[in-house]
């Protein structure tokens, strides 16, 4: 009889392990069947979906987009435009090129509009009283918008508003604007503008100089008998020409003795301006530079500002961090940017290179 009870437990045993496995296989049976209950066509809008899914991600990642805040580029990407940008692509010459502005790294909170750097320049230090200057992260720095004339290791030169790169000239892109002193006999009303396309904005003129550059041209136009400064393109520039009360429409080229103190390096021995600047050696990532007083201005804030280091000098000689060097290797690579519109002056002729760690991405479709 314990035997026959023996028996009976075992059977038990084994049916109810039988029962289990097949309801374990079962349930994984109905896990893994249901993609192939669902129809073909559901099976296609399925597949579509993670495959959009996926696409907008990598969007996502590789592409940004940018609001165009200057009038910088205007004469190609309309102020307050939206402009999109691939955040993978390496600039090269003549791409737009999305940035976070290098100077605005220190800014005074009661005029947060004002460029720190420029501002001292112009005014001196004490432009904003006893203020006190705030550090801005790069992350919250604002975003600008240029052209890339100048890549790591290139020589970039301007005479007479002809960009040289390694000694070659460049054409200008499409439709650049430049300033142009315009003689005429009666102010120039809205609709006289409106008559050829243009507005308000697009004539705004050269504030900061302006009387600078009309004292240049007043004797050579000194029969009309008004002068404007208009930032304007050739085209816009023939159309202005052709009225009867306007009697000449030139471009601004400065003489190469004028000095700009707002200008890159802002050092008055090299009279430097906006129509004749440099040359000037873009610095490229792991390329040794050798370093004099000469030339230590035009790389002082990238081994400084950019780079971390600490720069001084004293009785002649150049230190960083403490030793003297006559020479610098370069921690990353940068770039020299020209704006389409010429008359602005967000761009390198007045901030200098610009680090790749300030660069957002190339702009699509430019």
């Amino acid at each position: 009889m314990a035997k026959d009870k023996e028996k009976v437990v075992k059977t038990t045993q084994t049916v109810t392990t039988t029962t289990v496995t097949t309801t374990t296989t079962t349930e994984s049976g109905k896990k893994s069947g249901w993609l192939k209950s669902l129809s073909n066509a559901a099976k296609i809008a399925l597949c579509a979906g993670c495959v959009l899914i996926i696409a907008a991600a990598v969007l996502l990642i590789v592409f940004g987009r940018a609001k165009n805040v200057s009038k910088s580029m205007e004469s190609t990407i309309a102020k307050n435009s939206k402009v999109f940008f691939n955040r993978f692509s390496t600039p090269e010459t003549l791409d737009v090129v999305v940035f976070r502005h290098p100077e605005t790294d220190s800014v005074v909170p009661t005029a947060p509009d004002k460029n720190f750097y420029k501002m001292n320049r112009m005014y001196g230090r004490n432009w904003c009283g006893k203020n006190e200057v705030i550090f801005q992260k790069l992350k919250k720095r604002p975003i600008y918008i240029s052209r890339v004339y100048g890549t790591p290791g290139n020589l970039v030169e301007i005479k007479d508003n002809v960009v040289y790169l390694n000694n070659a000239p460049i054409a200008d892109a499409k439709n650049s604007k430049y300033a142009y002193v315009v003689a005429n006999d009666r102010v120039l009303n809205f609709s006289t503008l409106d008559s050829i396309g243009l507005k308000k904005e697009d004539m705004a003129g050269e504030e900061d100089y302006a009387e600078t550059y009309l004292n240049i041209y007043r004797n050579r136009m000194a029969s009309a008998s008004g002068l404007s400064i208009y930032s304007l393109d050739e085209n816009s520039a023939d159309k202005l020409s052709k009225f009867s009360f306007v009697k000449k429409v030139e471009k601004v080229v400065l003489p190469k003795d004028l000095f700009e103190p707002t200008i890159f390096p802002y050092l008055e021995n090299k009279h430097w301006n906006q129509s004749n600047f440099g040359p000037v050696v873009v610095p490229q990532k792991g390329k040794v530079l050798k370093l004099t007083l000469n030339t230590l201005p035009l790389y002082r804030r990238c081994i400084e500002a950019y780079e971390g280091n600490k720069v001084e000098v004293e009785n002649g000689k150049i230190y960083i961090n403490n030793l003297e060097a006559n020479s610098y290797r370069f921690k990353m690579d940068y770039y020299f940017v020209i704006s389409d519109n010429r008359s602005s002056k967000d761009d390198s002729r007045y901030f200098g290179f610009l680090p790749e760690n300030h660069i957002l991405g190339v702009a699509c479709g430019e």
